[in-house]
């Protein structure tokens, strides 16, 4: 970097770098093609031209992982131009949406970036952030957890919060970064400015259409099949017009005047799947010769010009933006937010939630706690596992803005992620149960262990399949804890089955059993942990009495909440604690979309359609004293499309059945709704409405790590340069209170809500958001791909999970973001047969974490493999101090079986329970050791965890005493 003698001299630091879309108009596969062209073109000119300093890899891991795979022989030339700094990789694996994925995910996400750049040699720990359509208002502690100290990005921040390009950001933990906007074109503006008329002769260099006849022998398939693939140049030729140069270095440089504050300016060559051209070197040069007299041009990295900004500016003269950044386009910033990402493709973003929960919540965590009792840990598949589930959240992936067959590789990867997240969990939970101690009960028995994934003591209602055994003779059955007090039941069925038993030291075999499926209240059941019950066989059939929550034919009653099916299919509610009634809750609501991915656009003569005025047909799914369900099936059509004009909706409608399962559980203070339909229409904007009556100017949305507040009211719109949204991004749940009371919408997996403006104060679900898909390829039109892929119209059948809590008090004194995991990580129930080889005790806790408003992000192995890490988050506005105790405080056995020693003990693990853990310690995100944290005598863990704050700690096992 130059050190000028002026220190006010414009630093025009020159970043030849790419934007590299793993897939988007394109398919990972066909992306990979090209990216193997522009890495063996990179690898060529790093040893052809020395004056070709660097090389910036979109701040990405994943597409070092890409080219290797089809170019290993290539893995020390890469590993050499890392390590020299002259390809910069990382920190990131890809560039995630950060709305549309989970926390832990985001963290991950960095880790595997940062694994992958180390082997290799060199992390960039740089915050050019090019991506995501907003920011999370975590990521000032997220990237400071990595080491990085600058975010550099363009989408969500505008000239009114930022008039100049640098800003400090605040996260709500108080954690700060330096932004910036990077001035005008921020990612391509000597790309557009000086490289297009210098290489293309562009005398408009933003002009994209070109003439057949220019001389670069376009190429393109003209038989049908293929008649839709991109043209290509088969000759493109090489120049250089250097006659362009001084105007344009100028050219380049008066765009930015005026927009830093400080003299070091981000220049970049860069552009969607950009390659690399030999030709950079000269013409830096020769920008520099240009400029003599006014700036210095430099080739540069991101490295060197985030150090730059960051030792330059002046903080106490720069404006502080707290919280997530969702500003909107103002005159002078660089981009639209392109917010409404977050209701596109929500079959995709559904998906992904399930696969995150399959692997973070379950399969992960039973992993390490079955390690714990000396299981081997199955680190290759776990991190196998999150590869697969993280190659899905590239933003133009996960944000649901891409080709079809984008969707289509994305499910093939979910699904390998689920398979092995199921594997790992099915085996983790046999070590778990087959190491209880069962010793003073039969082979015969039937033992029934229920796993809580979530760090609250539970007592739940469940749905279970159990089998049991024919030579038990049993005509009927109660379930029952280790004192013998019976559980609640609600038997739903029963059958005979022969179950299969899979065993590697021998052929399949069968078992005869009857297969009984019930409800079943399983109480206590202990934070991150099981808790042990028992079949007890019955001689004789028990005639039970018949109990319901139904008070009425189409109303329903438990503990908190009277809730009545209206003829409408809406519900009315009443809330027992405050005596709140709510009537129309959860009808249908649906208006015109012809907009695209990133922008939401009605028809000008748009019509509201409703279910307030249809017909339901209510029946009895279930009928107990647990659960009690009723299905409600509601006769309705809607438009099937856009009129050809565009103008206005369709006059032909379709039949739009929507099928409602309506769900009350003993001790449950929600009420759950799953709906289920067949989408039939196309171009429209389907959402499920709750006029909630509560009178707030606010509501409150869990984002990841976070529960932020927004205002209800739209901001007037004459500032931005495009509409403010009505629609927000959420988790798990939003929420709307007035001080007393409020109403919370729980969900499993859906992105985007809308807080209406209106007198009954109504929340909305956004389930589907319809539209052709258009892309913006040039800024001549929106390519139109709808007539080759249609499924951004979401055809087909569907299904979401929700449900609607009335509380008391706020949100924290609420409880929102425990009831939310409750709602949406269930417990896991197995049965196994007694053996005597166990030796833990029928219920245990192997994660403690007090007090319980705690949230418990993610239990893995140190990235090191020397170490276990629990996360958490502290989602309240107050410091708290705190405790946990990881396996009873032991560190448990030292040596792991080997596959032989395994078989030949029939699979009992060890009894020992190890040494204490003698230590733990505070680690960054990155997991670099803070602080060291005593561990007492009963081996908690004692701790203070800030307001908004996220805290790793680690068990170092390699410091355990023998």
């Amino acid at each position: 970097m130059n050190t000028p003698s002026d220190p006010l001299r414009p630093q025009c630091h020159f970043i030849s770098n790419t934007h590299w879309d793993r897939e988007w108009r394109y398919s990972m596969q066909r992306t990979r093609y090209m990216l193997v062209y522009m890495l063996d073109m990179l690898l060529d000119i790093l040893e052809k031209e020395p004056g070709f300093r660097s090389f910036h890899l979109d701040s990405q891991s994943v597409p070092v992982q890409d080219y290797l795979e089809i170019r290993p022989d290539r893995a020390e030339r890469i590993r050499k131009h890392v390590r020299d700094k002259r390809l910069l990789v990382g920190p990131w694996f890809v560039l995630p949406d950060e709305f549309c994925v989970g926390g832990e995910s985001l963290i991950r996400n960095l880790l595997l970036g940062h694994r992958i750049a180390k082997g290799l040699g060199h992390v960039s720990k740089t915050g050019y952030s090019p991506f995501s359509w907003g920011q999370i208002s975590q990521m000032p502690q997220i990237y400071r957890g990595f080491g990085i100290p600058m975010a550099a990005f363009y989408r969500g921040v505008n000239t009114l919060v930022s008039p100049n390009s640098e800003f400090l950001w605040e996260g709500p933990d108080g954690s700060r970064l330096v932004g910036s906007r990077l001035a005008q074109r921020p990612r391509y503006n000597v790309w557009y400015v000086i490289q297009r008329p210098v290489y293309w002769g562009m005398a408009d260099e933003n002009y994209r259409k070109v003439a057949w006849g220019a001389g670069h022998g376009p190429f393109r398939f003209a038989d049908p099949l293929l008649t839709d693939v991109d043209a290509q140049y088969a000759h493109p030729r090489f120049a250089y017009h250097a006659e362009e140069v001084p105007a344009r270095s100028r050219q380049a440089l008066a765009e930015q005047d005026g927009e830093w504050t400080t003299p070091h300016r981000f220049w970049s060559a860069g552009h969607d799947s950009s390659c690399p051209d030999i030709r950079e070197a000269r013409m830096i040069a020769d920008c520099d010769a240009a400029l003599a007299d006014e700036a210095d041009v430099f080739h540069s990295t991101f490295e060197d010009f985030q150090r730059a900004v960051c030792e330059s500016v002046d903080p106490d003269h720069l404006p502080v933006i707290r919280g997530e950044m969702r500003h909107y386009h103002t005159p002078g910033s660089s981009s639209a937010l392109y917010g409404w990402i977050t209701s596109a493709r929500t079959d995709i973003k559904q998906d992904n939630y399930v696969t995150e929960r399959a692997l973070g919540v379950y399969a992960e965590p039973l992993a390490v706690f079955a390690s714990l009792l000396g299981a081997p840990f199955p680190r290759g598949f776990l991190d196998g596992a999150w590869n697969w589930l993280l190659q899905n959240h590239g933003h133009d992936s996960i944000g649901g803005c891409s080709r079809d067959i984008v969707p289509d590789d994305m499910r093939f990867r979910s699904r390998q992620a689920r398979e092995i997240s199921a594997c790992v969990m099915e085996r983790a939970l046999m070590d778990i149960a087959g190491a209880i101690d069962l010793s003073a009960r039969s082979p015969e028995d039937v033992a029934v262990v229920a796993w809580n994934p979530t760090p609250q003591r539970r007592t739940e209602v469940v749905e279970l399949t159990l089998d049991v055994p024919a030579e038990l003779e049993a005509e009927d059955f109660d379930m029952v804890d280790e004192a013998g007090n019976v559980a609640a039941t609600q038997k739903l069925g029963e059958r005979p089955k022969y179950t299969i038993v899979q065993s590697p030291n021998d052929c399949a075999n069968m078992m005869q059993m009857r297969r009984h499926r019930l409800h079943a209240q399983l109480p206590d059941v202990p934070p991150t942990g099981y808790r042990t019950f028992f079949v007890k066989p019955l001689a004789k059939k028990v005639r039970r009495a018949k109990r319901t929550m139904r008070t009425a034919p189409q109303t329903m009653e438990n503990e908190h909440l009277a809730v009545t099916v209206q003829s409408n299919g809406a519900l009315t509610v009443t809330h027992k604690a405050t005596g709140r009634v709510w009537t129309d809750m959860g009808y249908f609501r649906d208006t015109s979309e012809i907009g695209n991915p990133w922008e939401r656009h009605p028809v000008a003569s748009d019509a509201l359609f409703t279910t307030l005025g249809a017909r339901a047909a209510v029946s009895v799914v279930r009928d107990g004293e647990l659960v009690t369900s009723l299905r409600v099936e509601i006769d309705w059509a809607l438009p099937r499309g856009r009129s050809e004009d565009e103008t206005q909706r369709h006059p032909d409608h379709v039949p739009y059945p929507i099928v409602n399962t309506v769900t009350l559980r003993r001790g449950q203070p929600w009420v759950e709704i799953v709906t289920e339909l067949d989408n039939t229409a196309e171009d429209h904007y389907l959402q499920v409405s709750f006029p909630t009556g509560v009178k707030a100017d606010h509501v409150t949305a869990q984002t990841p790590f976070d529960v932020v507040t927004r205002p209800i009211a739209r901001p007037d719109p004459a500032p931005f340069g495009e509409d403010p949204q009505t629609e927000h991004p959420m988790d798990r749940f939003v929420d709307i209170r007035d001080g007393e009371a409020g109403v919370a919408l729980l969900n499993e997996g859906l992105k985007a809500y809308e807080a209406h403006e209106d007198e009954p104060h109504t929340l909305s679900l956004t389930l589907l958001r319809c539209f052709p898909l258009r892309i913006c390829i040039t800024n001549l039109e929106m390519t139109n791909f709808g007539e080759l892929d249609n499924g951004s119209q979401c055809l087909g059948p569907h299904r979401f999970r929700y449900a609607l809590l009335p509380h008391e008090g706020d949100g924290h004194a609420a409880g929102l973001w425990q009831h939310a995991e409750r709602f949406c990580h269930g417990l896991r129930v197995v049965q196994i047969g007694p053996t005597p080889h166990g030796s833990q005790p029928l219920a245990k806790s192997f994660l403690e974490v007090e007090p319980d408003g705690l949230h418990v992000s993610g239990v893995k192995q140190s990235e090191s493999g020397r170490g276990w890490i629990v996360r958490l988050f502290n989602p309240s506005e107050r410091t708290v101090n705190g405790r946990l105790r990881l396996n009873g405080g032991f560190a448990g056995p030292r040596v792991t079986q080997s596959p032989v020693e395994r078989i030949r003990a029939s699979f009992a693990l060890p009894a020992e329970r190890g040494a204490r853990w003698p230590v733990a310690r505070m680690v960054s995100l990155e997991e670099v050791p803070e602080a060291e944290l005593a561990v007492d005598p009963e081996g908690w863990v004692a701790f203070e965890i800030a307001a908004k704050k996220i805290l790793t700690i680690e068990f170092p096992a390699e410091d355990a005493a023998p």
